[in-house]
Formats: C-alpha cells, sequence, structure tokens
C-alpha cells in the first residue's frame, strides 16, 4: 500500500475504529466464556517456554492466536488490552478488504462494501472477548489483498510470494483446520497442472509450498511431543464422537467433558444458552467416565473409534447431524439442549444475504468463467474447501467469518465487472 493511500484509508475508517473500541469497553466482562480460558492458558505456557505439557500434550488449537497476546501477559497488560487488541485486528482487516476490492472496482464500491464487511454482526459479537475471530478475520482480508497484489503483475513478485505465504502460515497456525486445506489445495493443484502449467499456477503453487513450509517448525514441534506426523490436534476425535451421536434430539454439536459427566447434577451450571443437560449426560457420562484416565491423545482416539462406529452403525443420525452442521455454520442453528432466543437472527439475517447474493452471482460467473481472474476462481475454491472441512467438523456461525470477506469479495467483482451494477442511477 502506498503511504498516501494507507493513510487516506484510516482516516476513513477511523469510525469504525472508535466503533470498536466503545464496543470492546462496553461489553468485556472480567469472566473468561468459552474459549478464553483455553486461549489464556496456552499464552501463559508460552511466556515459560513452552505451548503444551510434553508428557500429555493437550493440542486444542494452534500456536498463533496464543504466540500474539502471550507478549501482552509477560508485561501484565491486562485483560481489556487483549481485547483491545481485537479492534485494531479487524480495522486493519477492514483497510486491507477495502484496498483489495479497489483493485478492480471503483472507489465508491470499496468504501460501502469495506464499510459493511466491517459492521458485520457475528464479527462484532466476538470483538469484546478472548477469542481468535478477529485475528483470523484480519489475516483472511490481508491473504486476499497481497493474493491480488501477487497476480496484479503477470511476472512472479517474490516479494509478494513471500508475504502472501507468511499470512498463510499464520493463518494455520491459528485455524490449524487450514493445513488440511492447503493439503488439498496442493492436490487440485497438482490435478491442474497435468493439464495446464501456466505462470498463473505456478504463483499460487509457490505461496502453498511456501506456507507449508513456514509452518514445518510447528509440524517438527508437535511430532516432538506426540511422535505423530501432521498430528496437530487432540480434540477432533471428541468433536466426531459428538457428530456421530445416534441420539433422538442431538444435533451432533460438540460439549465439553464436565457438561457430559456433570449435566445430570442439580448443583452443575451449564453454560447459560443451554437447557437442562439431564438427557445429554445421561447419553455420554459412561463414556466419557470411561476415558477419564486417558491421556489426551489416547482419550482422541477412543472417541474417534466410537465416532467411526456409529457412522458405520447408524448412518441416517450422522447424515442428520451433517445436514445440522451445515445449518450451525451458515446461520448458527439448530443446537442440541439450547434455549431458544433471538441472537441467531444476529447470525441468519446477515448471512442469508451474503449467501444469497453470492449463489445468485454464481451462474453470471459460470457464462463467463473464462474472463474471471485466476486469482478470485483460487480464493473461491479455497475457501470452499474449508467449508467442507468444517462440514465434516463442527461447524458454527463463527466458522463462516472466515467465509465471509471472499464470499462478499467474489460477488462484488461478478456484480460491478460482469453485470455492471452501479450505486448510483446513471443518466
Amino acid at each position: 500500500m502506498k503511504k498516501n493511500s494507507l493513510l487516506r484509508s484510516i482516516l476513513l475508517f477511523l469510525p469504525l475504529l472508535l466503533f470498536y473500541i466503545i464496543l470492546v469497553l462496553a461489553f468485556s466482562n472480567a469472566e473468561f466464556t468459552g474459549d478464553e480460558s483455553r486461549h489464556m492458558v496456552y499464552a501463559n505456557n508460552l511466556t515459560h517456554g513452552y505451548f503444551a505439557d510434553e508428557n500429555n500434550p493437550d493440542l486444542r488449537n494452534g500456536p498463533g492466536y496464543p504466540l500474539v497476546i502471550a507478549p501482552f501477559l509477560t508485561i501484565n497488560a491486562g485483560l481489556l488490552v487483549l481485547k483491545l487488541l481485537n479492534a485494531l485486528f479487524v480495522f486493519i482487516g477492514v483497510i486491507y478488504f477495502k484496498k483489495t476490492i479497489a483493485f478492480f472496482a471503483k472507489e465508491k464500491y470499496a468504501i460501502v462494501l469495506a464499510y459493511l464487511i466491517g459492521m458485520y454482526p457475528p464479527l462484532l459479537r466476538y470483538m469484546p472477548l478472548i477469542y481468535s475471530e478477529p485475528l483470523t478475520f484480519m489475516i483472511i482480508c490481508a491473504l486476499l489483498f497481497h493474493l491480488f497484489k501477487l497476480y496484479e503483475s503477470k511476472k512472479i513478485d517474490q516479494k509478494q510470494i513471500v508475504i502472501t505465504s507468511l499470512y498463510l502460515a499464520l493463518l494455520v497456525l491459528v485455524k490449524i483446520i487450514f493445513l488440511h486445506v492447503i493439503a488439498v489445495s496442493l492436490l487440485l493443484l497438482g490435478g491442474l497442472f497435468l493439464w495446464n502449467r501456466k505462470r498463473q499456477n505456478m504463483k499460487i503453487a509457490f505461496v502453498l509450498i511456501g506456507g507449508f513450509l513456514l509452518i514445518v517448525p510447528y509440524l517438527i514441534y508437535t511430532y516432538s511431543v506426540t511422535d505423530k506426523l501432521f498430528y496437530l490436534g487432540t480434540g477432533g476425535g471428541e468433536i466426531l464422537y459428538h457428530r456421530a451421536t445416534p441420539f433422538e434430539n442431538e444435533w451432533g454439536n460438540w460439549f465439553s467433558m464436565d457438561d457430559a459427566i456433570n449435566g445430570g447434577n442439580s448443583d452443575y451450571k451449564p453454560n447459560n444458552v443451554y437447557r437442562n443437560l439431564n438427557t445429554l449426560s445421561k447419553n455420554h457420562r459412561e463414556v466419557y467416565l470411561e476415558f477419564e484416565h486417558l491421556t489426551y491423545m489416547e482419550r482422541d482416539s477412543a472417541f474417534k473409534s466410537i465416532a467411526i462406529e456409529n457412522m458405520k452403525t447408524h448412518p441416517d443420525a450422522y447424515i442428520k447431524n451433517t445436514v445440522a452442521n451445515i445449518g450451525r455454520l451458515l446461520f448458527h442453528y439448530p443446537f442440541s439442549y439450547r434455549e431458544q432466543n433471538l441472537n441467531a437472527y444476529g447470525y441468519m439475517i446477515p448471512n442469508m444475504f451474503i449467501i444469497v447474493v453470492w449463489l445468485l452471482s454464481l451462474y453470471p460467473a459460470f457464462l463467463r468463467r473464462k474472463k474471471l481472474p485466476f486469482e478470485l476462481n483460487a480464493m473461491i475454491i479455497f475457501t470452499l474447501i474449508y467449508a467442507c472441512g468444517i462440514v465434516v467438523a463442527d461447524g458454527r456461525g463463527r466458522n463462516f467469518i472466515i467465509m465471509a470477506p471472499s464470499l462478499v469479495l467474489f460477488s462484488a467483482y461478478i456484480y460491478t465487472n460482469i453485470l455492471k451494477i452501479t450505486l448510483v442511477k446513471t443518466e
């Protein structure tokens, strides 16, 4: 980004930054919610020179987000500072998004769409929390910008390849599912090479390979503590176990060990979004108690074994849960044993708009497919691979935040360059 252009963008979106700061200050809570405690544990571990216990490693997520917040714990910056970082992350992401739209659309389109994505309700929901979603949003928007920047020139720009690869590697470290996305992307690209070896394919190959090479040190670390290659998570088995649940009125969403074991106790207080968890505990308590003494890796394998068996013996239930998982990814609904409230509309309404607009853009995109930029196609394929991976795992509304910038960007290109819709009526 040129300095003058960057300064103008910063000034242009300062109202958003102010709004984000007010949002964090108004809704921050001193008590940890959901994943916050886990991120804090990992960040504290890093301040002491390690990520997970070598004797019994618990790899629930990658080290990317804990690495970002660990320095602030070292200087005792306070929880509010960690949450205010979210405002900065999203602000930077919005600027990146605006600059990406500007590659192919007029300035007024870029500004309007950047403000819209910056006010995306599910993203705002995680602003006052110590969650990785704001950081991931920034990484995705930066990745999109540098990908388009890479393809702005017909030459192979080594600087842009390095920067794009760095953001891709950081994305993997924050959301480990993207290691699988890279692997599938490389397989598809390998097939494409058999048919077409143009320079545009070489560029994306360098980015994917570069991103993979940059996370090799973390792969070496996980191998050192697990003795397994490419083993980045110990929570996958438990997620698959709940995804394959055969019980009536359960829709495949994940529950914690505390919920499963203690849900039937009268003095147990589950997360306030859930109803009574007696039935959940009745269905799963014995399994959890049986696995309680196992190491995290052993427990992961044991859960996977039951999940695979349930998939085989109850395929109809797994299909039902998969459909429900798609619903949770797109609309944050349905969840087992959850109280009905209006919060779901905060996901449903904006996501429905994004999805419908994107779906309507596919037909004109297909008709003019030969004129679509390679980077636009690569971006949307990468996003759809991620979506398929999430559907297999644990889909929920916050996972769609990662997809939103790419879907909006794709739609923006189609409507401004293929259909040529204008913001104002022409005379």
